[in-house]
């Protein structure tokens, strides 16, 4: 993630808006934030420190697979950007293979790496890499649906990598909704009232990750 401090971007990009989307947004729940956070800072803490050849390795962010955008806040009804999650499973197994360490973002039910060619089936959450195939360790897989969810996940990848500098890389492969629906919205419409779609530019914001 390159740093654009000082720059004509840096003016251009509505930080203001962003703190409200992500102060708006619903909360992961505190269980599961600091789960994610503690997940993170180990694996990254484990795998920043050592290597093969005594360097630091690198560690990668992937992300696969698309987001929803819900419609209501006990969510029924949802807007869906549909992705297989291929190109970020085979992705993954290429950065592996290259000795990087890999955090892989990616939409449930959609494909894993080294499970590209199986169907979609929650059993194989049940199953992890081999230590047969040498990267032990060095894959941490985090789940998310929303678009809140990813984007509250990717801010705290962001957050924990920075730290890495030059051996930090982001390869964003997900299918984004370039749109959400603000949360408040919900709290001021009932559900005996037509659907009035009210979206919000999220284009914009993506342009904080400059990979």
């Amino acid at each position: 993630m390159d740093a654009i401090n000082g720059s004509e971007s840096f003016e251009e990009i509505p930080y203001a808006d962003i703190k409200s989307f992500f102060d708006s947004a619903p909360a992961l729940g505190d269980a599961a934030e600091t789960k994610i956070k503690e997940e993170l800072e180990k694996f990254i803490k484990r795998n920043y420190s050592s290597s093969e050849n005594g360097t630091a390795r690198r560690v990668v962010c992937v992300t696969s697979g698309g987001t929803t955008v819900p419609l209501e806040q006990r969510c029924v009804r949802y807007i869906d950007n549909f992705s297989s999650g291929h190109r970020g499973a085979a992705s993954t197994e290429y950065f592996l293979k290259a000795g990087y360490a890999v955090v892989f973002l990616y939409r449930k039910g959609t494909c894993q790496p080294y499970c590209r060619s199986l169907p979609d089936d929650p059993l194989l959450e049940c199953f992890d890499v081999t230590s047969e195939s040498n990267i032990t360790g060095t894959l941490l897989k985090l789940p998310f649906t929303t678009i809140f969810e990813y984007l509250q996940m990717l801010q705290f990848l962001a957050l924990s990598m920075r730290s890495l500098g030059p051996n930090a890389l982001f390869y964003l492969a997900a299918a984004v909704s370039d749109f959400y629906v603000p949360w408040r919205v919900w709290q001021c419409i009932k559900s005996s009232l037509p659907l009035v779609l009210w979206t919000f530019d999220l284009l914009r914001y993506q342009r904080c990750f400059r990979c």
